[in-house]
C-alpha cells in the first residue's frame, strides 16, 4: 500500500500539489489503521473468487496496467464498491452477498477500474482543494465571523461545501465510468446485459439491507420462557417528539457514491444500443452460490467477532429466513451471539457495542433489536440462553460450539 500510495504521489504536479499529496499520505495512514482495526477480510476462498474475475478483465484488457492496483474486501454488509485514485479499491462483502453471478461483480469492478483511468478521485480532491483555499471561501468564513446570529447553521453549510472526498461522485461522472467501464467489460466473456442488471441491483440497495421484518416475539418466544411485552416498551421522557427533527437533512443522493442509477443505465441502453435484458441470469448463478454462501458466513463472523450484536442478531435472522444459513448454523450462532450479549451486559458494556434505539434513524428493524437488548436484564438473557439452547438441544443439533455455549448457560442458571 505504501508502494501504492507513493506512486500516486509522485505524478501529482501542479497549484496546491503539496496539500494534495498530504491528503494521500493522510489516507495512507488510515488505511493501515484500518487493516490493524480488522476493517478488511483477508480469506483466500474469498480473494480467489475475486482474482478469478480480476485476471478475465486484465487478460481482455492487456492495456490496462494492474501493477499497482490493489483490491480489498471491506467488513461491510452494504453492497458497494469504491476507488480511492491510487489503485487501491474497495468490494464491500454485502456485495458479494447480493450479486448473483460473476458477470455482475466484473461489470461493478470494470466500472470501479474506469474511475482510475479516468482520474476521477484525483479530479475530485483537486477541484476541492482549490475550493477551500479560494478568494471566494476565505472571503465567506471572514462573513461567518462577522455574522451575529444564524453563525452555527451558516459553518455547516460551508464545511459541508468544503468537504473533501475521496468518492464525491456526480451522477455525470458515474455514467463516464459505466461507460469507460462497459468498454473494457464488453471485451471480457461476460454477457452484456448483466452489466444493466448488476446496476440494477445497486438500485435497490435501500430495499435490499436493514428491511426484513425480524419479529423478535416469533425468534425470542419459548414454552417454559413467554416472550415478554415490556421487552420491546419505549421509555418517554420530556425530551421525545412526535416526528423526526431532521434540520439539517440532505439529499439522498449526496450520500451514495453510486447515485441516480436509472438514469446511467438508460444512458448505457442508449448509447450502446442494447436491447431490453432478456438474459436467463439460471445460466450463471451456480458458478457464484460458493463465494455468496462464504460471504453470508463471514458477514455473521465478523458482527459476532466485533461484538456489533445488533447487526449480529439482524443477520442471523434474515439470513435464517431467506434460506441463506442452514438450520445448524443459525442455532449455533444465534446461542454464541445470546452468550455474548450476556458477557456484554454482566461486565455493563452494551452501550459500547450496541446504541440505543434513535428516533432519528431509518433503521427500524435495528431500532427494535437495540430497543431488546437494553430492556434486558441480566437474569432475563440467563433465561432467554437457557431456553434457546433447549430448543436447540431438542432439534439434536451437534456441534462443539453449542455443546459449550450450552453448558455456559447451564452452568450461570444453577
Amino acid at each position: 500500500m505504501k508502494k501504492i500510495n507513493q506512486n500516486q504521489i509522485n505524478k501529482i504536479d501542479g497549484q496546491f500539489s503539496s496539500k494534495i499529496k498530504k491528503l494521500y499520505k493522510d489516507r495512507d495512514e488510515k488505511v493501515v489503521e484500518s487493516i490493524e482495526d480488522s476493517v478488511y477480510i483477508f480469506n483466500s476462498e474469498i480473494k480467489n473468487h475475486l482474482n478469478k474475475v480480476l485476471q478475465q478483465v486484465y487478460s481482455s484488457n492487456p492495456e490496462i496496467n494492474s501493477n499497482d492496483f490493489y483490491f480489498f474486501i471491506k467488513n461491510s454488509i452494504v453492497p458497494n464498491a469504491a476507488c480511492y485514485g491510487d489503485g487501491m479499491f474497495e468490494i464491500y462483502l454485502g456485495l458479494f452477498t447480493k450479486l448473483d453471478s460473476e458477470d455482475e461483480l466484473a461489470f461493478i469492478i470494470c466500472h470501479e477500474i474506469a474511475h482510475k483511468l479516468l482520474n476521477h478521485s484525483l479530479n475530485s480532491i483537486s477541484k476541492k482543494v482549490a475550493s477551500v483555499n479560494s478568494k471566494e471561501t476565505k472571503q465567506k468564513i471572514r462573513s461567518l465571523k462577522r455574522m451575529e446570529y444564524g453563525q452555527t447553521r451558516a459553518a455547516l453549510s460551508v464545511i459541508d461545501e468544503l468537504n473533501i472526498d475521496f468518492l464525491d461522485h456526480s451522477k455525470e461522472v458515474e455514467a463516464q465510468a459505466d461507460s469507460l467501464g462497459f468498454l473494457l467489460y464488453s471485451k471480457t466473456k461476460y454477457n452484456i446485459y448483466s452489466a444493466l442488471s448488476s446496476l440494477e441491483k445497486l438500485e435497490k440497495v435501500d430495499e435490499m439491507i436493514l428491511h426484513h421484518d425480524v419479529k423478535l416475539d416469533s425468534v425470542f418466544n419459548f414454552e417454559g420462557y413467554p416472550f415478554q411485552s415490556y421487552w420491546l416498551k419505549e421509555n418517554t421522557s420530556l425530551f421525545d417528539t412526535t416526528e423526526e427533527i431532521n434540520e439539517f437533512s440532505l439529499v439522498s443522493d449526496t450520500l451514495k457514491t453510486h447515485p441516480e442509477i436509472e438514469f446511467r443505465v438508460n444512458k448505457l441502453i442508449k448509447d450502446f444500443n442494447l436491447e431490453s435484458n432478456n438474459i436467463d441470469i439460471e445460466e450463471y448463478i451456480t458458478k457464484f452460490k460458493s463465494l455468496k454462501q462464504i460471504s453470508h458466513l463471514h458477514s455473521i463472523e465478523f458482527t459476532l467477532d466485533l461484538k456489533l450484536l445488533d447487526v449480529a442478531i439482524y443477520q442471523l435472522i434474515e439470513k435464517f429466513n431467506n434460506k441463506e444459513i442452514d438450520e445448524g448454523y443459525y442455532y449455533t450462532k444465534m446461542a454464541k451471539a445470546l452468550r455474548l450479549i450476556y458477557e456484554v451486559k454482566k461486565n455493563h458494556e452494551l452501550g459500547k457495542y450496541v446504541p440505543f434505539k434513535s428516533r432519528f434513524s431509518d433503521e427500524k428493524q435495528l431500532n427494535v433489536i437495540r430497543l431488546f437488548l437494553h430492556n434486558l436484564e441480566l437474569n432475563e438473557v440467563e433465561k432467554i440462553g437457557l431456553a434457546f439452547c433447549a430448543v436447540i438441544e431438542s432439534k439434536k443439533i451437534n456441534n462443539p460450539d453449542f455443546n459449550d455455549t450450552i453448558e455456559f448457560f447451564k452452568s450461570i442458571n444453577n
